[in-house]
C-alpha cells in the first residue's frame, strides 16, 4: 500500500527536515511504500528565497555586504539541506503551486498531510489548499499525521476557509492538544493527538544518523529560532559558567555572538544530531530543540518565544516537564541543577509511540 506524504521538507530548518525523514521512516517501518510529495510552494522556491535575501538590509553593515552574506547563507543552506533531502527522502516530481498538484497529482492509495506546521496559515501566507490535499482523487482516503496549526486558535476567516477542507479527511491526528480544540471549532471531534514523528524514532535510530562527536570538551548547546533571544543567551552563559561548560551555539549567524565560546553555523542535520546527542546541557526556544533534547535524554531548559509556544507547552505537559519552561534567570539556574528522570519520560514516550503505531496500522482499513 502506497502513501503520499505532503509536509514541510524544503524548509531550511533542522526540525522540518528531520520530521520529514521521521514521517517517511515510521510509515516504511509499518510496511507501507512511502513517498514525499516534493511540494515547494511559490514563496519557498530558490529564486524567491534568493530575491528576498538580496532585498534585505542591516544597520550594522553596508547594504551590499549584508546582501552578499544573506545570499551566501541561502546558498550554504541549500547545499546543506538539499543534500540531506535528496539523499534521505523518496521524492515525487516537483510541484510549486496547488494548481500544479491538481493538474497532475501523484499516485497513491492514501494521501497524508504530514507533520510540522503544515496548517499554519500565517507561515504559509494563507490557507494553502495543497497542504489540505485538495488534489487527491475523490475515491482515495485523505488523512493527517501529527499535523500542526502552529497556533492555539483560528480567526473567523481561517475557520470559514478551513472547515470544508478538513471535512474531507477520513482520519485526523494532530500534534498539540490545542489543535484538538481547533478541530472541534472546525466541526471535527474525532481527532487524536500523537507525538511528533521525531519522537516516534528512538534515540538509537537517531544516533545512527548523527555525525561523530564534534566538540571534545564538555559543553552546553544553545539553539534559538528567528533571533528571538528573550535573555536565553544570558541564561545559557550563567548555566555554562556554573557547570564549567563551554558554550556552543548552533545557528545561521556568520559571526560568533558575544558570550558564546564557539559557533557552529550552517551545519548539516547529522551535525545537529551530534551536537545535541553529546551536549551536557541544552538551552533552546525551539520545539524540535526540545524534542531532540528529550529523545536524546539531555538535561535542558526552554525559554519561551514571542509566539507559537503552544506546541512546546503541549510536549512539556505530555512528558510532565512543565517546570523546564523558564522565563527568569533564577528559574533557569534552579532548573539547571535538577537532573531529569528519563525513566518516567521514556515510559510516557513508549506509550505514545505505541499509540502512533496503532493509528498508522488503522489506515489500512480505509
Amino acid at each position: 500500500m502506497k502513501v503520499a506524504i505532503i509536509t514541510l521538507h524544503r524548509v531550511y530548518n533542522y526540525g522540518s527536515a528531520l520530521q520529514a525523514y521521521a514521517t517517511q521512516t515510521v510509515f516504511e517501518r509499518a510496511g507501507y511504500e512511502a513517498e514525499v510529495i516534493d511540494y515547494i510552494t511559490a514563496q519557498r522556491t530558490k529564486k524567491q528565497i534568493m530575491k528576498t535575501a538580496a532585498a534585505g538590509s542591516n544597520k550594522g553593515m553596508s547594504s551590499t555586504a549584508y546582501r552578499f552574506f544573506k545570499v551566501f547563507s541561502v546558498f550554504l543552506k541549500e547545499m546543506t539541506f538539499g543534500k540531506f533531502v535528496e539523499k534521505n527522502l523518496h521524492l515525487t516530481k516537483q510541484y510549486i503551486t496547488a494548481d500544479d498538484l491538481e493538474k497532475e497529482p501523484p499516485q497513491a492509495d492514501i494521501y497524508v498531510t504530514g507533520s510540522d506546521q503544515t496548517w499554519n496559515s500565517q507561515y504559509n501566507g494563507g490557507v494553502d489548499r495543497g497542504f489540505f490535499l485538495t488534489f487527491a482523487p475523490k475515491d482515495k482516503a485523505k488523512v493527517s499525521f501529527v499535523a500542526s496549526f502552529g497556533k492555539s486558535h483560528l480567526n473567523d476567516k481561517e475557520v470559514a476557509e478551513t472547515k470544508p477542507l478538513i471535512a474531507e479527511y477520513k482520519k485526523l491526528s494532530v500534534r498539540e492538544d490545542s489543535a484538538l480544540d481547533i478541530l472541534h471549532q472546525l466541526g471535527r471531534d474525532d481527532g487524536v493527538q500523537l507525538i511528533d514523528p521525531t519522537l516516534q524514532l528512538t534515540k538509537d535510530e537517531w544516533l545512527r544518523l548523527a555525525s561523530p562527536r564534534l566538540v571534545k570538551q564538555p559543553y552546553l548547546i544553545l539553539m534559538l529560532l528567528y533571533n528571538e533571544d528573550n535573555h536565553a543567551t544570558e541564561y545559557a552563559r550563567k548555566i555554562a559558567d556554573k557547570k564549567g561548560l563551554k558554550l556552543i551555539k548552533i545557528s545561521w549567524e556568520m559571526k560568533k555572538p558575544p558570550m558564546v565560546d564557539q559557533l557552529f553555523t550552517h551545519r548539516s542535520p547529522a551535525d545537529f544530531l551530534s551536537l545535541f546527542a553529546n551536549a551536557d546541557f541544552v538551552v533552546t526556544n525551539s520545539f524540535h530543540g526540545l524534542a531532540f533534547s528529550i529523545n536524546l535524554e539531555r538535561d535542558f531548559v526552554v525559554v519561551p518565544r514571542n509566539e507559537f509556544n503552544s506546541r512546546i507547552e503541549s510536549l512539556l505537559t505530555l512528558t510532565d516537564l512543565q517546570e523546564r519552561l523558564v522565563s527568569t534567570e533564577n528559574a533557569a539556574l534552579a532548573e539547571s541543577e535538577k537532573p531529569i528522570d528519563y525513566g518516567n519520560v521514556n515510559t510516557r514516550l513508549a506509550e505514545e509511540r505505541q499509540k502512533a503505531k496503532e493509528y498508522i496500522e488503522s489506515l489500512r482499513q480505509l
